[in-house]
């Protein structure tokens, strides 16, 4: 039992020295950790000199269009080197006096459709695939530039070829200089690539003694010319060749005495007369342009139209505001110093119709020399004829139209109601040759 007692009192005495020792190793750690600590010293710092601060860089920063820059372009990938990569070609149009010709339009042949206008000191740039190309450059009233190969990379030169000029007479049958009467370009067509449709219908009032004219500034090409005076329906000069820089003399146009149209016009339903309704020759000209003044009915509704054409087909367009248009075609004076027409007019209705004629119901236009159909009103002759728009008219009545003016196509297809008329057509490589019956068409 004393041996129990004593171990026990030597267990206690080793802990109590093993919990003496890590008092003592805990002690300073606790002391340490909990005791404030003065900050470090720092050693003062010192600044370089000015000399010694390397020079300011500037500021990069992003463009301002884009929130981030573009990431980098993927490399080209080798190709062929083509038309495409020699860049655009460049040149300057002159006149035939060697000046810059602002506002000329150059075209090339072969690609086609690549073109571009002058600026104000002549100069042009095409696209890179009109290097190599065949240029051309037009600006009425010149002559079209000489076919040129241009090409990149060097400076190209097109210069326009000098106008030409027409000077010719106005006389009546017998041979007496007609002094005053209206001139008129009836058609034109180019001897180059260039467009000068707006030369077509240019008219001009012309005043000599012995009835002399001179047409100057005009490109060289085949015109047509008109004349007329009061009383004396338009005529035409033959055919004539302008060439660039020269006159083409000895035109001569005759100019017959005209026929009068007579008659009366009248309300349709109630066959009153219609007061001051407009009475005028009716495509007389491809142009447009003739000197014969319009009649206007008097109380009676009676008029008198002074220089319709005194043989071959004629129209004349009757108008007035509460009543719609008619034109009455296939009249012939044949020779005669008068003849006689009377009209019926429709009142005008909301919406409904504006005119009324006698003929195929074709509307017809010029391209290139050739007569187009550039509509068919719906229902009528032509239409029902299976005759289309962009059909080409290529004979009347076995005439070829190629031997006609425009307006004496037009004349041609109209006519009284009930009659025929032979129409030879082209269409997509193939003719067809069709009989259609003239009716009344309003449209």
């Amino acid at each position: 039992m004393a041996d129990s007692r004593m171990a026990g009192a030597q267990r206690r005495a080793w802990l109590s020295a093993a919990l003496l020792s890590v008092a003592l190793l805990v002690m300073p750690l606790l002391v340490w950790l909990l005791l404030p600590r003065p900050s470090p010293v720092m050693p003062a710092r010192r600044e370089p000199a000015a000399a010694l601060l390397p020079p300011p860089q500037p500021e990069l920063t992003a463009p301002r269009e884009a929130e981030a820059p573009p990431a980098p372009p993927a490399p080209p990938a080798p190709r062929e080197v083509t038309a495409a990569s020699v860049g655009p070609v460049r040149g300057v149009v002159l006149d035939p006096e060697g000046h810059p010709s602002a506002g000329a339009v150059v075209n090339c042949r072969e690609p086609p459709g690549v073109s571009a206008s002058a600026d104000g000191e002549g100069r042009f740039e095409l696209p890179s695939e009109a290097d190599g190309c065949t240029a051309t450059a037009a600006l009425p009233p010149y002559g079209d530039a000489e076919p040129t190969r241009v090409a990149a990379g060097r400076d190209n030169v097109l210069r326009l070829l000098a106008a030409g000029s027409i000077v010719g007479e106005v006389v009546d049958p017998s041979g007496r200089p007609i002094e005053a009467y209206l001139l008129a370009i009836e058609s034109f067509t180019p001897a180059g690539s260039g467009a000068h449709g707006s030369v077509n219908g240019r008219a001009r009032k012309v005043s000599d003694p012995g009835g002399a004219f001179r047409w100057d500034a005009l490109a060289p090409g085949r015109y047509v010319l008109t004349a007329s005076s009061a009383g004396r329906p338009p005529a035409r000069s033959r055919a004539v060749d302008v060439e660039a820089g020269r006159a083409a003399e000895r035109v001569r146009i005759v100019l017959a005495q005209g026929a009068t149209l007579r008659g009366r016009i009248v309300d349709a339903a109630s066959r009153a007369p219609v007061v001051e309704a407009q009475v005028e020759l009716d495509s007389a000209t491809s142009s447009g342009a003739n000197a014969i003044s319009l009649a206007l009915t008097d109380a009676n509704g009676d008029y008198e139209l002074e220089g319709v054409p005194a043989s071959g087909p004629f129209s004349v367009r009757v108008r007035h505001q509460q009543y719609m248009a008619k034109i009455v075609s296939g009249l012939d004076a044949r020779g005669a110093q008068s003849t006689r027409v009377d009209v019926e007019l429709r009142q005008l209705e909301d919406g409904g119709a504006r005119e009324e004629l006698t003929g195929i119901g074709a509307m017809l236009s010029l391209s290139s020399g050739r007569v187009i159909i550039a509509g068919v009103v719906e229902g009528g002759p032509a239409a029902s004829a299976g005759l289309m728009a962009g059909d080409v008219i290529a004979r009347i009545d076995g005439r070829p139209t190629t031997d006609l003016e425009l307006a004496d196509c037009i004349q041609r297809l109209r006519g009284p109601a009930g009659t025929v008329v032979a129409v030879g057509v082209e269409r997509e490589g193939r003719t067809l040759d069709v009989t259609i019956r003239r009716d009344v068409v309003v449209r």
